[in-house]
C-alpha cells in the first residue's frame, strides 16, 4: 500500500514536471507568433504615418559619394518645398545662391515644374511604403531581447517571399536587425546588410552585389509623432549586364518644428526665397534651426501656434 502510494506521487510529479514543460514549450513557441503580428501591426503603423504625415520645418544633411550638401525644407499638406543652405558645410558662393533663387521662383511661376517636382514626391513615398510594408512578409524574424526599452529582433530572407516591387527585391538577399517600440508600436530602427547577390529583371535588368547596407532610424520627435531622422543606402551593382554602378547616400534631418495645417506649397516656396541665408563667416552648425525669413509669410491662415496633428 505504501508502495503504491509513493508510486502515484512520483507518476503526480512526473506529470506536473511534463506539464509544465508542455506549457513552457508551447509559450516559445507563440511568442514569436505574437511577436510577428506586432511587427505587422508596427509596419501599417508606419504606412498610415507615411500616407498622412505630421508637416514640419527641418533641415536635411545629405552626404553623396561626391560631397555633402544641407538643404531647409518646409512640409505642406501638398508636399515639401527645400532650398540648399550649405554645399559641403560652407555657405553657398553668390552663383550658387543665385541659381538656388532661380529653382524657387519657376516653381512659383511654372505649374509644369511644381507638378514634376510634386510628382516625384509622391513616388518617393510610394516606394517607402512598399518598403515598410513588404518587411513583414519578406523576413523571418528573431527575437534577440531588449535594448534600452525596445525590442531587438533579428531578421533573415523569407524563402517563401515574392517581391512584386523592384525596392522589395532587396528583401531577398538582406539580414539584419530591427528595433520595435513595443507601447507605441513603431519600427524605430532597421539595420540590414546584403549576404548574397540579388538579381531583378530575371537577372537581365541588374544586380545588386552582396556587401550592400541599408539602415534607416527615426525618432519621436513631438509626443506621439515619429520622424525619419536617419536614412543611409550603400549598394553597388550592375544594370544591363554591363554597366557597374554604386549608390550612396546618407540623409541626417535635424531640428524639427512642425508647421501649420493651413500652409500652402506655394507659401512654403516663397519662405525659402525670402530666408535670411547663411554667408561667409557666419555660424555653420547646420543642427541649428533654419534663419529667419527677412519679410514675413504672405497669406500664412492660420497662427503658427495651432496645435499639430498626432499619429
Amino acid at each position: 500500500m505504501r508502495l503504491s502510494v509513493h508510486l502515484a506521487a512520483l507518476l503526480a510529479l512526473i506529470l506536473g514536471a511534463v506539464a509544465t514543460f508542455a506549457a513552457q514549450r508551447h509559450r516559445t513557441v507563440e511568442q514569436p507568433t505574437d511577436y510577428v503580428a506586432m511587427i505587422a501591426r508596427a509596419a501599417e503603423n508606419e504606412v498610415r504615418a507615411l500616407q498622412d504625415p505630421q508637416s514640419f520645418r527641418f533641415n536635411e544633411r545629405l552626404t553623396w559619394s561626391w560631397g555633402t550638401e544641407t538643404r531647409s525644407v518646409i512640409e505642406t499638406a501638398e508636399g515639401r518645398a527645400d532650398r540648399i543652405i550649405y554645399f559641403g558645410d560652407e555657405p553657398l558662393k553668390p552663383d550658387q545662391q543665385e541659381k538656388q533663387e532661380h529653382r524657387l521662383e519657376k516653381l512659383l511661376r511654372d505649374r509644369d515644374a511644381v507638378k514634376d517636382d510634386l510628382q516625384e514626391q509622391r513616388s518617393e513615398t510610394q516606394r517607402r511604403i512598399r518598403m515598410v510594408r513588404a518587411l513583414p512578409k519578406a523576413a523571418i524574424f528573431d527575437f534577440a531581447g531588449r535594448e534600452n526599452g525596445l525590442l531587438l529582433f533579428t531578421f533573415r530572407p523569407n524563402p517563401e517571399f515574392s517581391p512584386k516591387d523592384r525596392e522589395t527585391q532587396l528583401y531577398r538577399g538582406m539580414e539584419g536587425h530591427v528595433w520595435i517600440e513595443p507601447e507605441q508600436e513603431r519600427i524605430v530602427r532597421v539595420e540590414g546588410k546584403l549576404v548574397k547577390d540579388v538579381s531583378f529583371g530575371w537577372a537581365i535588368a541588374g544586380r545588386l552585389n552582396k556587401g550592400g547596407l541599408y539602415e534607416v532610424a527615426q525618432t519621436e520627435v513631438i509626443p506621439g509623432v515619429w520622424r525619419i531622422t536617419t536614412l543611409n543606402v550603400d549598394v553597388k551593382g550592375r544594370v544591363f549586364l554591363f554597366n557597374g554602378f554604386r549608390f550612396y547616400r546618407k540623409e541626417k534631418n535635424t531640428a524639427f518644428r512642425p508647421t501649420t495645417e493651413s500652409l500652402s506649397y506655394r507659401e512654403a516656396v516663397q519662405t525659402l526665397l525670402a530666408m535670411a541665408v547663411p554667408g561667409p563667416g557666419n555660424d555653420r552648425d547646420t543642427n541649428k534651426p533654419d534663419f529667419p525669413p527677412r519679410t514675413p509669410l504672405r497669406g500664412s491662415g492660420k497662427s503658427s501656434t495651432s496645435k499639430p496633428r498626432l499619429h
